[in-house]
């Protein structure tokens, strides 16, 4: 069940959901409600569709798939606990709505992750503060501002903090949650991507019918990602947003024949 209607009875996500900072929570809806960027190249999702969210933030993408596209269940995976609290609170309105204060990983494990307080969406295992910095000045600058201006947009906005967070493989969660199929498998999870995939096991990858994953082309991973998903039959096609031109960051969308 969902909580999708006639067009006039949607709710307005723009009204409901929240977050910290306002400012993150616009530039999720421009990019997720306002430029369909998870609904490009065939990708589809469609009323009474399962739908897996790895890297589900403060669940404005499971509220778009839950209200406007009309699924029927979205798991959402949310490791951070403070960003897990929004996620809770976000998504307490939308029945279809499974949210685990967890990542997908390889494997299962407790490791620590770094926490951005103000640039939440980029908390990770793998983060580095000077990187991540250098690669969000990178996309504001994209957008048409100055160097001085989006270095004054995120001064301060990259300052760690450490936390533990519990990993688990989809392939166990698909078992203990008895998801029968999955239509869309969705993963931004700021270089742990190829980790995701790694944790679905042959037999539930005939399961899984759409995926579309951000990757970083750093070393040989968006090569590895790309491999995996056509050795199980998916057709592939790489895009990157113009905004995010040197940063290396691309969206891949995977869709089986």
């Amino acid at each position: 069940m969902s909580t999708a209607g006639p067009i006039g009875e949607r709710p307005d996500l723009k009204e409901i959901l929240r977050h910290r900072d306002p400012s993150q929570l616009w530039f999720q809806l421009a990019e997720i409600i306002g430029d369909r960027t998870y609904l490009r190249h065939d990708i589809e999702v469609h009323p009474g569709d399962v739908v897996i969210d790895a890297g589900a933030n403060v669940g404005v993408a499971a509220a778009f798939f839950l209200s406007e596209c009309g699924a029927a269940e979205v798991h959402s995976f949310e490791p951070v606990p403070a960003i897990f609290e929004m996620l809770a609170e976000n998504m307490a309105r939308f029945p279809g709505s499974h949210i685990y204060l967890a990542g997908l990983s390889d494997r299962e494990e407790s490791v620590e992750f770094t926490y951005y307080e103000g640039a939440a969406a980029m908390s990770s295992r793998y983060a580095i503060p000077e990187r991540d910095h250098e690669l969000v000045k990178t996309v504001l600058i994209g957008t048409g501002l100055s160097e001085i201006e989006a270095e004054a947009r995120i001064v301060g906005d990259f300052r760690p903090d450490t936390v533990s967070c519990n990993l688990r493989p989809l392939s166990a969660m698909i078992e203990e949650e008895g998801i029968g199929r999955v239509d869309l498998l969705k993963i931004d999870v700021e270089r742990a991507e190829l980790d995701v995939l790694r944790g679905i096991r042959g037999e539930h990858w005939p399961m899984v019918r759409q995926v579309v994953v951000e990757a970083h082309d750093e070393g040989a991973r968006l090569i590895e990602v790309r491999g995996l998903l056509e050795s199980h039959g998916f057709t592939v096609v790489l895009d990157q947003e113009a905004n995010m031109k040197g940063t290396g960051v691309f969206v891949v969308y995977a869709k089986r024949d």
